[in-house]
Order: C-alpha cells, then sequence, then structure tokens
C-alpha cells in the first residue's frame, strides 16, 4: 500500500516556496503551507498562517500536523528573512536579530520537532534551503543572511548524523540567483551583469529550485543524505 506522505513548507505564499508546493502536491503528497503572509491554498491541502518569529511556533505548528494529518513526513524549510539594503556599518541588532532568528533558529527548532515526529514512522526528509552566498560569504552587505546560509548546510549535516539511524535524510539546497521577490532590489543593469558572469547566462525560475526539493523528498533520493545540492547556474562550482 502507497504512503500517503505530509509535507510541510515554510514560506509557502510564493516564490520558490509556492513552486515547491506545487512539485510536492503534484507528487502526491498532502502539502501544508506556512507562512506569516496571506495566501491562497493553491496547491496546499492546507495553510498555516504562523510568523517564525514566535520561538512558540515549531512545536505548536508540528503538534498540529500530527493531530490532523496524523504524520508528519516531510519538512521544507524555505522561509527566510533577507535585508538587503543596509552597508554592514549600519547594521543594526534588529536586522541581526530577525534575519537569525528566522534563518536560523527557526529552521533549528522545526526541524527538530520535525525529525521527532518522523521517527516513529522510520522514514523522513529533512530540506534545508541555503544559499550560494553560504559558499561566498555573499556579493553585498549581507553578511548575517550568508553566515545564517552557511549554518543550514552544517545543521542539515549534523541532523544527517543523528537521524539517519532512524530513516530520516537530511540534506541542504544552495539557490543562486533566482527570479522572484529576493532579486527584485536588483536594478535590471545589475541583473544583467550578474547573468553575465554565470555560464548559463541567466537567473534560475522557482521551479528549478523547486524540482530539486521534490527529488530530495522523494524515494528517489534514498540514499543521499548530509548533501547540498548547488543549484546556480554554475556560478560556484565545488
Amino acid at each position: 500500500m502507497t504512503v500517503e506522505r505530509v509535507a510541510l513548507v515554510t514560506g509557502s505564499a510564493r516564490g520558490m516556496g509556492r513552486a515547491m508546493c506545487d512539485v510536492l502536491a503534484e507528487a502526491g503528497n498532502v502539502v501544508v503551507g506556512l507562512d506569516r503572509l496571506s495566501q491562497d491554498p493553491g496547491p496546499c491541502a492546507r495553510t498555516v498562517s504562523a510568523d517564525l518569529l514566535d520561538v512558540t511556533v515549531p512545536k505548536q505548528v508540528v503538534a498540529d500536523i500530527l493531530a490532523r494529518e496524523g504524520r508528519l513526513d516531510i519538512l521544507v524549510h524555505n522561509a527566510a528573512f533577507y535585508i538587503p539594503t543596509h552597508p554592514l556599518p549600519e547594521v543594526t541588532l534588529e536586522d541581526y536579530d530577525l534575519q537569525t532568528t528566522i534563518n536560523f533558529r527557526a529552521i533549528f527548532f522545526l526541524s527538530q520537532a520535525a525529525a521527532e515526529a518522523m521517527k516513529p514512522n522510520g522514514w523522513g526528509r529533512l530540506i534545508g534551503i541555503s544559499s550560494v552566498g553560504a559558499r561566498t560569504g555573499g556579493v553585498s552587505s549581507s553578511a548575517i543572511y550568508n553566515a545564517t546560509k552557511a549554518a543550514v548546510i552544517s545543521m542539515m549535516k549534523n541532523f544527517a548524523r543523528n537521524y539517519g539511524p532512524f530513516g530520516i535524510t537530511a540534506n541542504a539546497v544552495a539557490p543562486g540567483a533566482v527570479t522572484g521577490f529576493m532579486t527584485d532590489h536588483m536594478t535590471p543593469a545589475e541583473k544583467a551583469a550578474l547573468s553575465e558572469t554565470l555560464p548559463l547566462r541567466r537567473f534560475a525560475q522557482p521551479r528549478e529550485i523547486a524540482e530539486v526539493v521534490g527529488f530530495l523528498a522523494s524515494e528517489r533520493a534514498s540514499y543521499v543524505t548530509g548533501a547540498t545540492i548547488d543549484v546556480n547556474g554554475g556560478w560556484i562550482m565545488q
């Protein structure tokens, strides 16, 4: 009998998060989308309105999914906060707290709660969305954002080691430049100049990142864990 998997995607209202919901739903998963922004369900079986700045949210959301859907099999932590406009000397404590809370603290406690929920079933997928900036340190004044994205890579490796014996894999995906709101602060000239430095000469579409997430969430990736998959058009080649 085929098991109907339940997936939680954070940052599901738009961009890559919405594309990830599409891909996971098309694969037959029951998708729960979490965002602090208002959203229509779209491909999601249901949506949750919650702010990951609230430290109580991770455990509450996982408990709610277990109560309503009966299980949790896949966590895709896509939600992130990025402040692109502050030069390093102008970065404030608020800037720091916003980015580290959403991009690091929330993913840890969500992964912790999700992994424990997955253990009884002997199967699970933890997928953290990192960034090419984790490899480069960033091309702008985004020191905190890039540091948190490097932390995602390390965190997924640690979860892979600790939860592998329970049939749970943990991996990161590191996108490069992606068309959408995360690059909307760039001028057309800046986008064109960056594109010219990439071997593929273009930005990714959100769906191209989501397809890799869909692979990692599937049975096809059963022996992939502790890995980081770079989806950056050749920006950085490991």
